[in-house]
C-alpha cells in the first residue's frame, strides 16, 4: 500500500504516549509499505524529522509555530474559542497550509489510503480526495473533557471543560463518520464509540510495547524508590501526580520514611515543579531516556483520576519488569489482572496501602514484576500490534475498491 499519514508533529523525541503508540506501528508499516508522513514542524525539530527518515518514512513538513502555554496570547486563544463551534485543540491543530500540501500530494501521486492520527487532526483530513481514509483514535477525546468537567478544581475551569466536552462530543461524533474505519485502542473505547456516536466501523488494536527497547535490569533496582513516568504538560498527568503527592504521599512517607518519589516527564508546569518541595519528592522533568529511571525504581505508580484510551506507561514499566500500582481508571482498557501482574487501588488510602505493601514485601513485588514482563512478552509486542493495524488498513482499502467496482 501507498499511505499518506497525517499527524501534527514529528514522532521524535518520542516523549508522549501518543507519539510512542504511533511510532510502534509506523516502524513496521514503513518496512512493509510506502508511507508518507505529513506533519507540521517548528524550529529546532529538524533532528526528529531526520530520525523519522532513518526508520524508512518519507517525511513531508509544513512550518508552524505553537502558541506557548500560560502566555497572554494562549489565554486569548482560549477566550476566542468560546465563539467557535469546535473544541480548542481541534482549531489549534488545523492548518490550511498542511491541508493544502495533503491535497497536492494526493493530486500528484496515487495513494491507496489516508490515515489521520488523532481526531484533533480531522479537519485536515475530512473531504480529502482519498481512495480510503482511516481515523486512529488514541482516546475517546470527549470523555477526557467530561471527566475534567466533573472532577477539576475551580468552578470556572469545570465550566470551561464542560463547554469543551460538549463541543468535542459533537465534533468527534460527526468526524468519525467521515472515515471508512476507526481504530480504537481498547474494547472499552470501542463500546463507548458505539454507544455515544452510533459508529459501526470501529476496530480495536492492542497496546504495544517495544520489548527490545525496554529490557529489565534487576541489578539497578533501588528498593525504596517509586517512579511516575508521563508527559507533565498533559493535564490528567498533572492532576494525578498532584493528588498523589498531596493526598497519598504523606501516608506512604509516614510508614516508609526512606521512600523516594521521582516524577519523570517532559515540560513540567510550575505547579508540578512546586510538588518537588515535598519531602522525598523529586521532579526530574524532561530526560533523554526514561529507562534508567524505570530500572532504578522498585515500583511504578499510575495515580490517574482522569484519562482515556490506554496507558502505555503501564506496559513500558511492565516490560522493564516492574510492579505497577495504578488506579482502576489508570489501567482502563488494559487486559491486566489485579494482584497478579499489576495492583489496582482506588485513589487515597487504598492506593497508599498498596504502595506500602509492595515496598515492604520484596518477594511479592518481584513475583508481580515477573508476571508483568511475561504478560507483555506473550501478548503485546510492537510487531504483533502493527500487523493488527495493517489488517484494518488493508480491509478499508479493499472495501473501497469493491464499492468502486475496481476489484
Amino acid at each position: 500500500m501507498k499511505i499518506l499519514f497525517l499527524q501534527k508533529r514529528p514522532l521524535f523525541p518520542a516523549d508522549m504516549g501518543g507519539k510512542i503508540r504511533t511510532l510502534n506501528v509506523l516502524r513496521y508499516l514503513a518496512a512493509w509499505h510506502e508511507v508518507t508522513y505529513l506533519c507540521n514542524v517548528q524550529a529546532g525539530e529538524e533532528p526528529g524529522v531526520q530520525e523519522m527518515r532513518e526508520i524508512g518514512l518519507r517525511v513531508e513538513t509544513v512550518p508552524w509555530v505553537e502558541t506557548p502555554r500560560s502566555t497572554l496570547k494562549f489565554y486569548g486563544e482560549l477566550a476566542a474559542n468560546l465563539f467557535s463551534p469546535n473544541p480548542y485543540n481541534v482549531d489549534k491543530d488545523y492548518d490550511p497550509q498542511l491541508r493544502r500540501r495533503a491535497e497536492e500530494l494526493l493530486a500528484a501521486e496515487q495513494y491507496d489510503l489516508v490515515v489521520c492520527d488523532f481526531v484533533q487532526m480531522a479537519r485536515n483530513a475530512i473531504g480529502l480526495p482519498a481512495a480510503a481514509k482511516v481515523l486512529f483514535e488514541h482516546n475517546v477525546e470527549a470523555q477526557i473533557f467530561e471527566r475534567h468537567a466533573q472532577q477539576d478544581e475551580g468552578w470556572l475551569r469545570r465550566k470551561y471543560m464542560g463547554l469543551q466536552w460538549r463541543k468535542m462530543r459533537q465534533f468527534e461524533g460527526e468526524a468519525g463518520q467521515q472515515f471508512d474505519a476507526v481504530v480504537a485502542v481498547s474494547h472499552q473505547d470501542k463500546e463507548t464509540y458505539i454507544r455515544d456516536y452510533n459508529w459501526d466501523h470501529v476496530q480495536v488494536i492492542d497496546t504495544a510495547v517495544d520489548l527490545d527497547f525496554f529490557q529489565p535490569d534487576p541489578a539497578a533496582e533501588q528498593p525504596h524508590r517509586i517512579v511516575f513516568v508521563g508527559s507533565m504538560d498533559w493535564l490528567p498527568n498533572q492532576d494525578g501526580v498532584r493528588h498523589f503527592v498531596e493526598q497519598v504521599w504523606p501516608s506512604i512517607r509516614q510508614r516508609c520514611p526512606e521512600a523516594e518519589f521521582r516524577v519523570v516527564g517532559r515540560n513540567p508546569t510550575p505547579m508540578v515543579e512546586q510538588l518537588g518541595r515535598a519531602p522525598g519528592v523529586e521532579i526530574m522533568g524532561t530526560v533523554p531516556d526514561i529507562r534508567p529511571f524505570l530500572a532504578e525504581a522498585a515500583l511504578a505508580v499510575v495515580p490517574l483520576l482522569v484519562g482515556g484510551g490506554t496507558r502505555l506507561k503501564i506496559f513500558e514499566a511492565m516490560a522493564m519488569q516492574k510492579a505497577v500500582v495504578s488506579t482502576p481508571l489508570g489501567a482502563e482498557g488494559l487486559e491486566v489482572t489485579s494482584g497478579d501482574n499489576v495492583q489496582l487501588a482506588n485513589a487515597g488510602p487504598d492506593f497508599a496501602n498498596a504502595v506500602v505493601d509492595l515496598l515492604q514485601d520484596a518477594d511479592k513485588r518481584h513475583k508481580m514484576a515477573a508476571a508483568a514482563r511475561q504478560l507483555v512478552e506473550e501478548n503485546y509486542s510492537a510487531e504483533t500490534v502493527a500487523r493488527q493495524f495493517e489488517a484494518i488498513c488493508i480491509q478499508a482499502v479493499d472495501s473501497q475498491k469493491t464499492a468502486a467496482g475496481t476489484v
